[in-house]
């Protein structure tokens, strides 16, 4: 299986005639100020001619001084998917299997095929909100028993967010042989973050993070994990050397000092999103309630209507390959650009 991702396509951009720099990318979940001017400044004195500290030891000293947790308890790999194709690889085979709360990010079922095992899910439905029932998550992993169960949260495309005490149910439910791996990626720039790493003492619980989402360095990759040491060094081991960048590990030293600028994207966030749930709604457009910096909207046909937004040089993502083909995707940006998207949308939705 293939996995279909937001972001720009440059093939399909060229056989528009269309050049990235045109268009407006709603389709990316990321930080909508883009690159703080300290991180860019720490990337480009990046030594290119020398190879990177393949533990990436700096970054993860100043990952464990901010967490509070030991520099053994964390990875740092080339962005938030190569750390779910290693925790597969290195928890799955075929006579085990992993549960996944669904509809939701497509890496964690293509890492488990590779890897050899089973599937199962757990699928919200649109009819709930889209939340799932904990309910009968804890009765599916108490039956399945998966070795991995996945969790994003906030989840995309959905922007669900579990609370700390849902999270610990399930957790519970999975007792001492299955590991929880909670995607944490979007949490920065949700609404009411809460914080997740005292989960680790409960046993079982792994934490990823995504600098791409929260730094808008999606083009360096970048993300950690953060677990017991066992879990670690077990998935340590299939890292490829020097997997992340010299440029990215620099790019990551900076922005843990650097606060102010995920502050002021939660206020952009926070003004953006209330002016698109209120323009939405205005078009009829049904919009889910989502605690993260993206919404998913009900619009008819996903496909068309981002065809239709392309040809105006706005992308959004269509919600397909999510299994929700009458959906599309729209990340937050800054809100003279979500006027446009808006404006876009009326054009479109009158010319079908």
């Amino acid at each position: 299986m293939t996995t279909v991702h937001g972001g720009l396509d440059t093939a399909e951009l060229r056989g528009l005639g269309l050049m990235p720099e045109q268009l407006l990318d709603f389709s990316s979940n990321i930080n909508p100020l883009g690159i703080s001017r300290r991180v860019r400044e720490a990337a480009s004195r990046a030594n290119l001619s020398a190879y990177p500290d393949r533990h990436c030891l700096e970054l993860r000293e100043a990952l464990a001084a901010r967490l509070d947790v030991s520099i053994d308890n964390i990875l740092v790999g080339n962005g938030s998917v190569q750390l779910i194709h290693l925790l597969a690889r290195a928890r799955l085979s075929p006579v085990q299997s992993c549960l996944i709360f669904a509809p939701t990010f497509g890496e964690y079922e293509e890492a488990a095929t590779l890897a050899g095992g089973g599937v199962h899910t757990v699928q919200a439905k649109e009819a709930d909100g889209f939340r799932w029932s904990i309910d009968t998550a804890t009765r599916a992993i108490k039956r399945i028993r998966p070795s991995l169960v996945f969790l994003c949260n906030p989840n995309n495309p959905t922007g669900v967010f579990l609370d700390c005490e849902e999270v610990k149910r399930i957790r519970d439910a999975m007792g001492r042989n299955g590991l929880l791996v909670l995607d944490d990626s979007y949490s920065a720039l949700a609404d009411r973050p809460w914080n997740a790493i005292p989960l680790l003492d409960l046993g079982s619980v792994t934490i990823l993070r995504s600098m791409t989402k929260e730094h808008a360095l999606a083009g360096v990759r970048l993300g950690y994990m953060i677990a017991k040491a066992n879990v670690i060094s077990a998935t340590a081991r299939l890292q490829p050397a020097w997997s992340v960048n010299d440029v990215a590990q620099a790019a990551g030293l900076a922005a843990l000092r650097d606060d102010d600028h995920i502050e002021a994207a939660r206020k952009v966030v926070a003004e953006s999103k209330a002016y698109l749930y209120h323009e939405l709604n205005a078009l009829g457009l049904p919009v889910w309630p989502s605690a993260a910096n993206f919404l998913l909207v009900r619009v008819g046909k996903g496909a068309k209507v981002r065809s239709a937004l392309l040809k105006k040089r706005v992308v959004v993502r269509d919600c397909t390959s999510f299994g929700l083909p009458e959906h599309i995707r729209i990340a937050v940006r800054r809100p003279e650009e979500c006027q446009r998207l808006i404006q876009s949308l009326r054009e479109v939705l009158g010319n079908e």
